[in-house]
This record gives structure tokens, C-alpha cells and sequence, in this order.
């Protein structure tokens, strides 16, 4: 993970941007966008001395670069994975800080704070906006699948159709069908009355 803060000191102007983080064999590689003034010097001031398995530039031009980095990730990075959710992207980097927005449910948010104490992660709380929707926190699949079960009559009562049904209207198998239906519905429900565990 490179050092904001040294980057901020050396490059004040820049802005830094995480395009996309996935998990590789040797940690996690990311995309960044890298916005500076001097593109040159920051490659080989900067870009040279970050701590990393692999480093490409995959394109540079007099004002930005972009550049996958493959290493361990810092704490903070898993985060994520200990609440179930993942930050909106692009995550940005200016100034020495790291600013990062989650769409989630209130009741999830003890669990965030929670584990950034665990972490030890230095966090400083910028805003929290209302307007959660729960919809927002399902996967595009999920919201296909749900959509189609409600317009097919699934959740009248009676119902309009069979798990059997939606599948054959899918092309999938019904165990996925049920599956994708039960996630989502446990999503919506926790959002609703909240999760008792979490209390």
C-alpha cells in the first residue's frame, strides 16, 4: 500500500484514485489512477520506492498515469470483508487520507466501527447521510431474479407461480433460483426490523 501521507508531502496535488481491488496469490492487485502534475517524477520518485510484489504502468500521459499494484494489503482493506460490505468505488486518496464512502443499512454501522477499532485503523467520521436503500445492497442478479418473481405472482397469495417456474423462466436451476431469492429476502428483512444479533 503506498505511504498517502509521503505522497501528499512530495506531490501535494495529486489525487490519487482505486479504480477496482481484486484478490491475487500474492494479496491484492489494484487499479489506480494517479492524477499529478508531473507524471515523470512521480514514476520515478514515488512509484519507484512503493512497497509492492508488482508495479505495471499501463499508460501515462502529462497529467495522469495509471498503473496496477499487486501486494499485501493493509488492514484497513479487510475491513470490507468483516462487515459484508465493500466500499462505493473509486476510493480517493489526496491530501494523506484515504476517503472512503459504504452504502449500508444503520444497523450494519456498530460493525463497521467495530471493526476498524479491531483493525487499528486511524478513521475520521466526514458525514452520514440518510436515504439508505436497501435495493442498493443487493447484486444486480438479485434484483433481476426478485423483479421477476414479483411480477410472476411469486409473493401473492396465492402465488401466481412455482420456484419451478421461475427457474424454467430463467434458465436456471431451481436451487440457484431459491438460493439467490433467500440472500436477497434476508437483506431486505435485516434492513427492515434490523438484526437482533447485532445489538
Amino acid at each position: 500500500m503506498p505511504d498517502m501521507e509521503a505522497v501528499a508531502e512530495a506531490f501535494p496535488e495529486t489525487v490519487i484514485r482505486f479504480l477496482a481491488n481484486y484478490p491475487t496469490d500474492k494479496g491484492v492487485c489494484s487499479v489506480l489512477e494517479i492524477r499529478t502534475d508531473d507524471p515523470d517524477r512521480f514514476i520515478h520518485e514515488a512509484l519507484a520506492h512503493w512497497e509492492a510484489d508488482t508495479i505495471e504502468i499501463l499508460h501515462s500521459d502529462e497529467d495522469t498515469i495509471v498503473v496496477t499494484f499487486e501486494g499485501e494489503p493493509p488492514e484497513g482493506y479487510f475491513v470490507s470483508e468483516d462487515i459484508e460490505y465493500h466500499p462505493t468505488t473509486p476510493v480517493v486518496a489526496r491530501d494523506g487520507y484515504l476517503f472512503i464512502e459504504f452504502v449500508m443499512p444503520e444497523s450494519k454501522m456498530a460493525a463497521l466501527w467495530e471493526s476498524l477499532d479491531e483493525r487499528n485503523v486511524k478513521y475520521e467520521i466526514l458525514s452520514i447521510t440518510e436515504g439508505y436503500n436497501v435495493l442498493d445492497s443487493l447484486t444486480a442478479r438479485q434484483r433481476e431474479i426478485l423483479t421477476v418473481a414479483i411480477k410472476r405472482g411469486y409473493y401473492d397469495n396465492p402465488r401466481g407461480c412455482s420456484l419451478t417456474g421461475l427457474a424454467d423462466e430463467l434458465g436456471v436451476n431451481k436451487s440457484v433460483i431459491s438460493g439467490v431469492l433467500h440472500r436477497a429476502e434476508g437483506e431486505i428483512i435485516k434492513d427492515a426490523i434490523g438484526d437482533p444479533r447485532d445489538q
